[in-house]
């Protein structure tokens, strides 16, 4: 017998426990922090969030992590003090906090916009149906929806990896380039990227909280630097430069940042994206999309890491280069679970708070792009991104993305 909830079979979300965590349901090795995780305990497995965030286990009750017991009338206390809840984090069900506090966002209106996108951006993740007429059953069709969004989809990594194979791109010489030397072209794109790294970094509006979402502020914004970046490309039409092989790897740098402008968040948890979500309405998991595309900037990292690429770019270029690479992964890292809280395994923010992680990644950057563009005689002790470069061009990625480049 198949029961359904809401028009969605109840195997679709079905939890495997052979594969899936016991806590949040996600699968394991969806993403470097839901590694699956044997207990000593018990034998038992969970994934690597959740086993962070509980101070004891939820199948045998042994504390971990040196905590001391601690019961409130008798019952147990299962959450790290001052860890997020695990099940909301992955779950999405404070995207209802994200709604009410982004109340006039031209994407979202009121409780049956947000019922709309998420049965589309669940009709595109599987081939489920979402009914959700009645009233009594808004509220968990959309829940129902974001839970099966949130999971990853083969269909749109496999998107996302045939448009970078089709595309090979170049750095495009513009008016107004004429006579520059083509070994100083990177200048200008580098130049043009360092920009919207600032732009992204900083609020979107003075007076207004730093936090992760769409906006009309945004919306013009990133329209502007998209554009800027596009334009360092030489399209079909153009003519092809002649210019040194060195302006192909600065073409592929310009490509993943045009790639990465490409997502247009709606909420902190999910948004529009042409290269990746599918048609007609490309929708997507914010999560899912910055894991995918962090595979294809580590894939970049291999052929930028190789000795053929810094004998052709030279020291100070290459340094560069791997720096803004880098750098996208860097912001790419930070894993959303509200408008201004998440985390990122490679910048530690207090209190998992956006704008601290936009301010750590600010700083971090000021100082490698100080290390790339000093001189190779300088003596500084500044922290390069010579290190990172190694760590991604060393990532296991999934076949669909292997050799992308």
């Amino acid at each position: 017998l198949k029961q359904r909830i809401c028009g969605i079979p109840c195997s679709i979300a079905a939890m495997d426990p052979t594969i899936d965590c016991a806590v949040c349901f996600e699968s394991f090795g969806a993403s470097p922090a839901h590694e699956e995780q044997k207990l000593d305990c018990c034998g038992q497995s969970l994934c690597k969030h959740c086993k962070e965030c509980l101070r004891r286990c939820p199948f045998c009750r042994t504390l971990w992590h040196g905590e001391e017991p601690l019961e409130e009338e008798g019952r147990f206390i299962w959450q790290r003090r001052s860890f997020p809840n695990p099940i909301l984090t992955v779950w999405g069900t404070t995207i209802a906090i994200d709604v009410l506090r982004t109340v006039g966002s031209a994407s979202v209106a009121g409780a049956r916009g947000l019922v709309t996108a998420a049965a589309a951006v669940a009709a595109e993740a599987s081939p489920a149906m979402i009914a959700g007429g009645v009233a009594g059953g808004v509220v968990v069709s959309a829940g129902l929806a974001v839970a099966i969004a949130s999971q990853h989809s083969q269909r749109q990594a496999e998107n996302l990896s045939d448009i970078v194979r089709r595309n090979s791109p170049q750095l495009r010489l513009t008016e107004g380039q004429e006579g520059v030397p083509s070994q100083q072209m990177w200048r200008r794109a580098a130049a043009v990227l360092w920009e919207a790294l600032q732009w992204h970094l900083s609020p979107q509006k003075p007076g207004l909280p730093h936090v992760y979402h769409g906006s009309p502020w945004r919306s013009r914004s990133q329209q502007h630097h998209s554009i800027q970046i596009r334009q360092l490309l030489c399209d079909e039409q153009s003519p092809r430069s002649e210019s040194v092989e060195s302006c192909c790897i600065w073409g592929d740098i310009i490509f993943c940042y045009s790639l990465w402008l490409d997502f247009h968040p709606q909420t902190a948890n999910w948004g529009v994206c042409k290269s990746y979500g599918l048609p007609p309405m490309h929708f997507c998991w914010h999560n899912r999309w910055r894991e995918d595309l962090r595979h294809v900037t580590s894939q970049l990292a291999r052929k930028l890491h190789s000795s053929e690429a810094r004998a052709l770019l030279g020291d100070r270029e290459h340094a560069c280069a791997a720096c803004l690479l880098a750098m996208l992964d860097h912001i790419l890292s930070w894993e959303v679970v509200t408008l201004d809280r998440g985390k990122s395994e490679l910048i530690t923010a207090d209190w998992w708070n956006y704008p601290n992680f936009c301010e750590r990644l600010k700083e971090r950057f000021a100082f490698a792009w100080a290390a790339a563009s000093a001189p190779a005689d300088a003596e500084v002790e500044l922290m390069s991104f010579d290190s990172h470069l190694e760590l991604m061009a060393g990532r296991e990625v999934p076949d669909c993305f292997s050799g992308i480049w």
